[in-house]
């Protein structure tokens, strides 16, 4: 195996993605959302990848994975503040639908891949099934996942 960029990995690119979707929908509210929910679930959000982020750039698979449980922790925040948007109806369609699965995804996707740090060698890192007869969840490619969503595809 090959060590993996950090834009390669799909659970970073998916965290942009939600980091990006969560802009979207909180650019559009009115001032008073803004500050009051949106700053925080925006700052959430964008914590997610960001902490990948830095645990991938950490010395050891320990300090990745600490990181990454900082992820987990702002991806159960980012999903908070949704559900809050929704009983307030500031989330609008197609977010309304797909966001939810994202955040789904992206958490299956995170615990997988804190489950594969530090069984390949050091100096790789794997989004790939662990072989050692442990669980797993096959997940599909960002793009195919992605492309569920794309309105333009219809």
């Amino acid at each position: 195996m090959a060590t993996v960029d950090l834009t390669e990995l799909r659970v970073y690119q998916l965290a942009m993605r939600v980091g990006s979707d969560v802009w979207s929908i909180v650019d559009g509210w009115p001032w008073f959302s803004k500050q009051a929910l949106g700053l925080q679930w925006v700052r959430a959000a964008d914590s997610i990848a960001a902490n990948i982020s830095e645990g991938y750039g950490r010395f050891s698979f320990k300090e990745n994975a600490r990181f990454c449980y900082y992820a987990r922790g702002s991806l159960r925040e980012t999903e908070t503040w949704l559900a809050k948007s929704f009983e307030r109806a500031l989330v609008p369609p197609p977010f309304d639908l797909d966001l939810p699965m994202k955040l789904d995804a992206l958490r299956r996707q995170l615990d997988n891949y804190i489950h594969s740090l530090g069984r390949s060698s050091a100096s790789t890192l794997s989004e790939d099934p662990p072989h050692d007869g442990s669980s797993f969840i096959e997940l599909p490619s960002l793009e195919e996942f992605l492309a569920q969503f794309d309105s333009s595809a219809s």
